[in-house]
Order: structure tokens, then C-alpha cells, then sequence
């Protein structure tokens, strides 16, 4: 039994982030934007140093980082308070962008000749900027689960209701936004924990930023789900860090939620302690930065980690190009 789920994707002409102006002066923001363009030109000279080592996990964290460096230049074109220092980042802001696509279009023609069924059923978010729409929102506490939770997570089952969502399952006739009755339980399912949550969240996402529309009903569905799965994602997120767990999970956690308008998740102390696992000679992130050396070890390709030049991680370091530009465009927007 298939079922149509068709979201509205809102789309809004200029998006603010108000997080960072409500509390800080313009000098300090303007001085740690350039600190957020500065480590992502960084990470991203890396990533053009060994691009053919990007695999596809990486490439989604590039693709969103490009989405939100391309908002925020739009935007600072269309700001009507330029500031000379302002307008001067946005031209790097630019480059930036473009960087990227130098990035992907080498890393997708590798992919495509070493992974091309891979590449098929992810196709529509690696191959342009992840552009979704943000709202500024605050976290609903009450929704916060207590008790034991489930971090278990079967990959190949995982992998079919991504690729049904996306119209490219094995599907006879397969088209985008249908899913069957078994995902839509798998993606809802309460009670989730780690990757599992992140990844309940994600398929959300997607089907927001593939243009899967549905009616006002639906859409405010689709709001509460989101606040359900940050909630619950940044009392783990919390966790995480304290324990200092996984820090590819934690950046995960932070972007996901943080891309959609949840503010709390764009802390100015969480941005200094992710400058600090940032590799000082090679601009990437590695798990040499870990107190404990987590090998997320699993055969699902959107957990599984690539190794690349001086043990820098790709999918670790995609997440953190994403996050890093979210943080440019807190400082800068």
C-alpha cells in the first residue's frame, strides 16, 4: 500500500537569523563571521586538495553549505543597511560558493564512475545547492521524551525509504513522494535516538526540499514533527558534547536543526569548541580531536564514513562545511 505525502514547500524571499544581532554588537558579529569564512575557505581548500576522495556523504554537507552561502549572499545584496566590511565578505561569501561547485563536479564524476547506483537514488540533493526554508522557531521542551530510547537502525530499510521518497527505487513506475505505509512508520517512529533521530529528521527535510506539496493541514504536520524530532535532538545533542561521544553525530545534530530556523542550536560557545577540533595544518576534521575514538563501522552509506588525506574524514568534515556556513550567515545576515 503506497501513501502520498505532499508537503507545502514555503519559500521565503528573505530569510533572517536573528539570533546572533538580538545578542551581539555588530563589530562582534561582523569579526566572527569572518572567523566562520575563514575556517570554512580552510576546509574547503582541503576538499579541493583530495577531491576525488569526497564520497557522497561529504558532498551533502558541501551541497547544504552551499545552499546557505548562497542565501546569505542574496541577501546581503538585497540588504537595504550595507556595510563596507559586509559587502567586502560577500565577495568571498561568492567565491565560496563556487568553490564548491569546483568541488562537487569533481567528486560526482568519480562517484558516478565508482558508485553510479548509489549516485541514482540521491541524485536530486548532490547535484545543486540543499536550499531549504527557514522559520525562526524556539525549542518545545514539552516535547522532550524521557526514558529508554532506540538507537538502532536498519540500514537497508533506511536506504529503500530514502530512495522512495526520492522517486528512484526499484520501484516499477517509482516517482518522488510516495513511500509506503512501512517508512512513514520508520520515519515517525517515537522514542529514537543518535543517527536514528537525525535521520527521521532528514527524510523530513528532503521531502521539503524536493517540493513534495500537500495542503496547510499537512504542512502544520509537518511543523510539529520537526519540533518533536529538535527537541529531542538537542537534549542529546547536549549529552553528546558532554560526554564528548561523537563528535560527527554532533555536528549532524546541530546542522540539521539549525538550517531550519532552531536557534538555540547556534550557540557562540558550541562554535568555538567546533573551531577547536579543526585540524590546525590541514583545515579538515578528523577523529583525532575525539576523546573517544568513535568508528561508526556500518554499511549504511549515509552514516558511513571515507577516509581521506592525513585521516581527515569526509562525512565529518561535510557536516561541518554545512554547519560553519549556517554560522556565516548567523554572524553575517
Amino acid at each position: 500500500m503506497l501513501i502520498k505525502f505532499i508537503f507545502i514547500f514555503i519559500i521565503y524571499s528573505s530569510i533572517q537569523i536573528v539570533y546572533s544581532s538580538n545578542l551581539f554588537s555588530h563589530e562582534f558579529n561582523i569579526k566572527n563571521g569572518g572567523h566562520a569564512l575563514y575556517a570554512l575557505q580552510q576546509l574547503l581548500n582541503f576538499f579541493e586538495s583530495d577531491a576525488n576522495n569526497l564520497n557522497l556523504d561529504g558532498l551533502y554537507g558541501l551541497r547544504i553549505a552551499q545552499g546557505q552561502l548562497n542565501v546569505l549572499h542574496q541577501n546581503l545584496i538585497l540588504s537595504i543597511n550595507k556595510k563596507n566590511s559586509v559587502t567586502d565578505k560577500n565577495n568571498i561569501i561568492h567565491s565560496l560558493s563556487i568553490q564548491i561547485e569546483r568541488i562537487a563536479n569533481i567528486s560526482l564524476n568519480r562517484i558516478a564512475y565508482e558508485e553510479k547506483s548509489y549516485l541514482h537514488q540521491f541524485y536530486l540533493i548532490v547535484y545543486h545547492p540543499f536550499v531549504i526554508d527557514y522559520q525562526s522557531r524556539k525549542i518545545n521542551k514539552d516535547l522532550i521524551e524521557h526514558g529508554k530510547r532506540n538507537s538502532d537502525f536498519h540500514e537497508e530499510e533506511s536506504d529503500k525509504c530514502f530512495a522512495e521518497l526520492l522517486g528512484s527505487s526499484d520501484r516499477l513506475n517509482s516517482t518522488k513522494c510516495f513511500i509506503s505505509e512501512s517508512c512513514w512508520n520508520m520515519m515517525t517512529s517515537p522514542m529514537s535516538q543518535n543517527y536514528r533521530l537525525t535521520h527521521q529528521l532528514l527524510w523530513f527535510l528532503i521531502a521539503k526540499n524536493i517540493d513534495c506539496i500537500h495542503d496547510d493541514i499537512a504542512n502544520k504536520n509537518l511543523n510539529h514533527f520537526e519540533d518533536y524530532f529538535c527537541a529531542n535532538i538537542y537534549e542529546d545533542a547536549r549529552m553528546n558534547l558532554f560526554h564528548n561521544i561523537n563528535q560527527d553525530l554532533f555536528l549532524e545534530q546541530l546542522l540539521l536543526c539549525s538550517i531550519i530556523g532552531y536557534e538555540e542550536f547556534l550557540r557562540f560557545d558550541w562554535f568555538n569548541i567546533i573551531l577547536t577540533w579543526q585540524h590546525p595544518d590541514y583545515g579538515c576534521f578528523s577523529d583525532k580531536s575525539e576523546t573517544i575514538r568513535f568508528h561508526h563501522k556500518t554499511r549504511r552509506h549515509l552514516l558511513l564514513e571515507q577516509e581521506m588525506n592525513n585521516g581527515c574524514l569526509s562525512h565529518k568534515s561535510g557536516l561541518a562545511a554545512g554547519l560553519l556556513a549556517t554560522y556565516s550567515r548567523v554572524f553575517l545576515q
